[in-house]
């Protein structure tokens, strides 16, 4: 299931299908935030399924506020950032 959150001109797409729960993005989200890395300040969550071994699911906290950092730095092309004003999708 896709999980999506758009602030202003900025969306990020969550495709759990892709993601293999490093929590890069969580670790580099809270890195932004407080300029060092705790979890717990994330505002992008990824969480393994119960009972599921090998799937996640993702979601964004009501504080995102879509800077796409995340999808820049997940490895696994499970977030994908656009502007949506150009509609220019970010690496």
């Amino acid at each position: 299931m896709l999980t999506r959150v758009t602030r202003d001109s900025r969306s990020i797409i969550a495709e759990p299908s892709k993601c293999a729960g490093c929590i890069t993005c969580m670790l580099r989200c809270s890195f932004r935030i407080d300029s060092k890395f705790n979890l717990s300040r994330s505002r992008i969550r990824v969480e393994r399924q119960s009972g599921r071994s090998d799937e996640f699911t993702v979601s964004f906290t009501a504080d995102c506020d879509a800077c796409l950092i995340c999808a820049r730095y997940c490895p696994y092309g499970a977030l994908t950032a656009t502007k949506n004003e150009s509609g220019v999708t970010e690496d």
